[in-house]
This record gives C-alpha cells, structure tokens and sequence, in this order.
C-alpha cells in the first residue's frame, strides 16, 4: 500500500475510523457477492490512513463467526500483489492468531487477476471479487432519483453508495468518489459524513492528490454543517431569539462555511450573512 502524500487530520482519522466502524458493523459484503458472517467490528491496529513511513492494510474485519476478513481493494494488478497480501496475511496471524481470510475487491476496468500463489509448501489462497457485473451509471442514477423523490436509502444501497467508485463507469474512479460524495449530502444528514467517510477510507489508496483534497472537504464541511445543526437544536437557537441566529451565523464563518449554506440553515437572508461577514472580516 503506498504512502499517501495528503496528510489526514487526526480529527479526520478519527472521523473515517468511525464512518468506517459504522457503515459496515452488523452487515454482510453480499450485495458484493462475498458470502460472509456478518461484520462484528474493525480491527484498530489497521486504519485506512498510511501515516509517515508507515505501511498499512485496507481492512480487517472481526466477522461473527469469530475469523477475520483483510479486505482489499485494487484498481490494478501489481506483479507482487499476491506476496504482499500473503506477508500481510502471516501479520495478521501473528497478531490475532486467529484464521484470516484475504477478499480482493476489483473495480470495474479489471476483467480478471490471480487468486492463488504458490511457492513450494506454501500456498496462498484469496478471493477474487469482481465489480465489472455493476453499472456504476446506472447504480448512480437509481440512487440519485430516489433521494430527488424523497425516498428513505435501505442497506443495500448504502453499501452501493460507498462502492460506487469501484464499479463500472464511464467515468474515472476519482470522478465516481466525488459524485458518491455529493449523493450521500442528499441523505439529510443521517449517513453522509458515514458515507464520506466510509468512501475516503476505500478509495485513499488510488485517489489522486486533487480528487482526495476535495473529497475530505466535502467531509469537513460536512462535519460543520452537522456542528451547526446540533448546535442549533441544542440551544434552540434555530427556531428562537434572533441573537442566537446571528452568534451561530458567525461561529459558522469562522469555520468557514458558506453564506449560502449558512443563510439555508438560520433562515437568515443572504444580505444578513453578508453583513455579519463584512463585520467579522473588519
């Protein structure tokens, strides 16, 4: 897994970790075609985000059953990948001595890949997934109508929501991360900074520099627009005085949220928002 070069906040580490933890705990990678227990929880020890110097795994999930699932992602077949996945396999059986098995998850331009190493005695046997079989467009499109009708996401399309950079489209697997982002906003708040984040963690390990850098803004903004709703239904600030609408109008300017966003969320006008910005910048 190669070191990243955008450097994640810790609050941003903690943040994925969670969304991470969250969007899969108690759920099965079926609708991926991977017939598994169900998820229990995520092993701490390998988190998502390479820090410096540091080489890390995708996933590993402690599964009901009690065994562990690596899970790892791939948009292309490195000769060595198979006797990296086996040395990080022995660590993880060094580490929890428990029986570990290893699921490669291919997006959508990769039509097939080895699934087994063998070299003398040891052999080595993982379990190839394939996303060629689903139409990102279209997965897209069905999602993006049903929140436009104001409909409820069930579990499966959650899943396929954070999946959706590794399917088949014709767009780049970057450009798919940014439009799964910009979905899971219309989710009203109750899974989008899950699915963000849940996306950023999948995705970290191929998404170019640019495409990452806006992908962890949209998950700050995120957070503070969440932070501001919170705030609001705590001190009934939203729906009462008017000075408790011009307080959190500048606290959010200060996190650096838009007037827009900021005027949506107060109910204050725009040409307020721009006043109390023109007065907080003097």
């Amino acid at each position: 897994m190669r070191i990243l070069e955008t450097q994640i906040s810790g609050h941003n580490n903690d943040i994925i970790m969670k969304a991470t933890a969250e969007m899969f705990k108690d759920k099965t990678l079926e609708v991926l075609g991977l017939k598994t227990a169900k998820i229990r929880d995520i092993m701490p020890t390998v988190l998502p985000v390479v820090e410096a110097q540091e080489k890390r795994l995708d996933f590993v999930f402690l599964l009901e059953d009690e065994t562990l699932l690596h899970l790892e992602f791939q948009t292309t077949v490195p000769e060595d990948m198979l006797r990296r996945f086996a040395f990080y396999g022995a660590r993880i059986v060094a580490k929890y001595d428990r029986d570990v098995n290893t699921a490669v998850i291919y997006s959508g331009r990769i039509e097939s890949a080895p699934d087994r190493l063998q070299r003398g005695s040891l052999t080595y046997q993982v379990t190839n997934v394939y996303m060629k079989g689903m139409d990102g467009d279209q997965e897209y499109h069905r999602i993006k109508i049903k929140l436009e009708q104001g409909k409820a996401l069930e579990e499966t399309d959650l899943l396929k929501l954070i999946f959706l950079p590794l399917m088949k489209s014709k767009r780049s697997e970057a450009e798919m991360a940014i439009q799964a982002a910009e979905l899971a906003k219309g989710t009203n708040g109750q899974y989008t900074s899950f699915i963000i984040g849940a996306i950023v963690a999948i995705t970290d390990r191929f998404l170019p520099e640019a495409y990452k850098k806006r992908l962890l803004e949209v998950l700050r903004m995120t957070q503070i627009e969440q932070w501001l709703r919170e705030e609001g239904r705590e001190e009934g600030k939203l729906e009462g005085k008017l000075e408790g609408k011009l307080e959190i109008a500048r606290n959010a300017l200060k996190k650096g949220l838009s007037i827009e966003v900021i005027s949506e969320i107060t109910g204050l006008s725009l040409e307020t928002v721009e006043k109390i910005e023109t007065e907080w910048l003097s």
